[in-house]
Formats: structure tokens, sequence, C-alpha cells
């Protein structure tokens, strides 16, 4: 993947990935109201904006933080949906930004159906919307009159077109640019066949507590494992069928027997969950306590959003205690620094990384701060 870096760049902020913006002048300077800006978004349909976008409803969930990052601020969110909304209150950015928590997010169902007459009473100049969930979340908001920037879920390059769209639409590029040029120095270190002495077996719960629900194939959990040179049993040669999020049994947990489990964001299942259950007490995750709580941060990073690549580093040490010799804490200061303009306290640092929860399970004391 190191030689994709230049190129991949190249496309995103190009024709390849969407997100073309019209402007006059570069960089990041706002367009003159008679030339206004054009975002093509990822259904393909050009959006034209008469100026940058002022007040913008996110309905995919990893949106609202995306644009945070991508605004260093959250002054052009009107709106949200309650998932997002539920993270930046069991996150932290509810303390960089106090004002995240007094955005309203009544703004769509969980099926992502919009509430228009709450998004009209937001008066947005923008909505974003995904755009690979049938055209009964999109048609219901363009009736209205209201401007849908269209999304689709699940690679690294629909990722990559959501960072280069969203600076495009807040008249932003050269913030997408930075933004795009960090993840690709990232991902150069990364390649699909990471040469390890031996490749653990990780398995990702999506949902635990009301029935079990792990990543197969084309999910972004799945590239993730496979980018750290892990392997996710459940799309394994003895694996399962289809794509997403599948529902399993604990029996077919037991054949998979995985090295390591990792619990989603999604619901509030922590580690001594899984210790604690009989059901699980002879699988080689549980009697090497090697169960954790993926990390919380300016979003859940189970999903892919711009703190993808701390996911990534936390993920590989994960996988091999002692194996990397990374101080992930630091990265994360650093990280914060660039997408929220905060300094991270010892304190958030540990929240962000489960440090209380996931303190028993094996090797997390490589997380600790000094």
């Amino acid at each position: 993947m190191a030689d994709r870096s230049r190129r991949s760049f190249l496309r995103t902020m190009g024709l390849g990935l969407g997100g073309v913006l019209v402007l006059d002048g570069c960089g990041d300077a706002a367009p003159s109201a008679a030339a206004g800006l054009e975002v093509t978004d990822q259904r393909g349909t050009t959006l034209r904006l008469d100026h940058p976008a002022r007040r913008v409803v996110t309905i995919p969930m990893p949106a609202a933080s995306l644009l945070i990052a991508v605004d260093q601020g959250v002054q052009r969110i009107a709106g949200m949906h309650q998932a997002s909304w539920t993270a930046i209150q069991k996150g932290i950015l509810g303390e960089i930004f106090p004002a995240a928590k007094e955005i309203p997010h009544a703004v769509a169902g969980q099926d992502f159906s919009p509430n228009v007459e709450s998004v009209l009473a937001l008066d947005p100049d923008l909505i974003v919307q995904w755009a690979d969930e049938g055209t009964g979340v999109i048609a219901p908001l363009e009736n209205a009159g209201l401007t849908v920037l269209g999304l689709k879920y699940g690679t690294q390059r629909d990722l990559e077109s959501w960072i280069a769209l969203f600076a495009a639409a807040l008249g932003k590029p050269g913030r997408g640019q930075e933004m795009l040029a960090r993840m690709h120095q990232n991902l150069a270190q990364w390649s699909s066949d990471v040469r390890r002495a031996a490749k653990p077996s990780m398995l990702y719960l999506n949902r635990f507590t009301e029935g079990l629900k792990v990543a197969t194939h084309n999910t972004y959990n799945d590239y993730c494992i496979k980018l750290i040179g892990a392997v996710n049993p459940a799309t394994g040669a003895n694996g399962l069928q289809g794509e997403g999020m599948a529902a399993v049994d604990i029996e077919q947990v037991l054949a998979w027997d995985p090295d390591v489990v990792l619990l989603g964001n999604f619901d509030d299942a922590v580690p001594d969950d899984v210790y604690r259950s009989r059901a699980w007490k002879d699988t080689r995750a549980v009697r090497d306590r090697r169960v954790y709580k993926v990390p919380l941060g300016g979003y859940r990073w189970d999903p892919p959003s711009h703190e993808s690549p701390l996911m990534w580093r936390w993920l590989s040490m994960v996988a091999a205690p002692g194996e990397e010799r990374f101080d992930l804490r630091a990265e994360i200061k650093d990280s914060y620094r660039f997408f929220y303009n905060h300094e991270t306290t010892g304190a958030q640092l540990d929240r962000i990384l489960w440090s209380d929860i996931n303190n028993g399970s094996a090797g997390y004391e490589q997380f600790h701060g000094a």
C-alpha cells in the first residue's frame, strides 16, 4: 500500500473519489458569491452551493465528528443523528466542544429515515445522508427542496471521499488535503501482507449484550484486522457467507476460538461481561485474557473515521503486545491537536482508551501513562 499513497491522494482531491471543488482562488479561500462551488457526491450527483455550507445536518453516524475535525469546531453543525450525539456525550468531544452537547439530534430514525419536519426547522443549507440505503432516505429531503450530499459506506476509499467532500463543501480544500496527506502517511506504514511471526485470530463483535453480531466481508472492521496482519475468523476459510454485520451464536464462536475478541461501542458490553460468562469460559480469548473494548475518541474507533489511523495502531499493539514499541498516547495527543486544536489530558487519554475497563486484559499496561 505504500506506493498507493500519492496516487490515492491525487485521485481523492481530483475526479476519482468525488469531492470535486470549483471555486475562485486557491487554498482555503472562500469562493465569491457569484462563483459558488460545486461538489460531486458519491452518487455522482453534482451539487452547486452559492457559498460554503454554513448550516449542515449530518445523518450518517460518523459524519458529525468528521465535519468537526475538518472545521475544527461545531459552529456549522445545525443537527446530527442521535447516535452521533451519543458518541459525543460518551466520548470527549463534548468536553472539547461543550456546544456540541446542545446540538439538536432528532433528525432521523435508527434506520436513517429523515424526520423532514425537524430537519426543515433547523434551516440547513446542506444535508449529509447515506446514498446506499435506498432512495427512501434521500428523496423525502430533496422533495422538500433541501440540498443533499450522498455518502457511501464501508471502505478506506469511501472514508477518503468523505474527507474530500466535507472539505469541499465547507470551502476548506486545503484542510482536506492536509488531513488526507496525514492519513496516507500513516497508511503507507502498513501493507495488506504485514509480516508477523504469527497472525492472531481477531473477532470483532458489533453487538454482544442482546445477541452476537460479528463483522464479515466488506466491513471496515475486517479491513482493519487484515491491514495490521491479523486474520478475521468470520471471513476466513471457515467463515460466513454474505457481507456486513452478521448474527452468530456462541457455538459458532467456540468453533472459531479466536485469539482476541474486540467489543465495539454500539452497546455497553465490557471485557468483564465476557470473562464472567460461563458460555465463553473455554474460548482462548477468555483463557488468555485477550478481550478488549475498542477505544472511543472523537468518534467510535470501530467504523471508519478520520481517527482510523489511531485504530490501526491500537489494533496492531493489541494483536501483538510487547512486539511493537510505540507511544500511542503521544500519537493521540498529536492527532487531537491537529484535528481539534486541543491539548488532551492524561485523564482524557485514559477515557479514550477505556483504560479502566480494559485494565484486566493482557498487555494493556502498554497503553498506560507514565
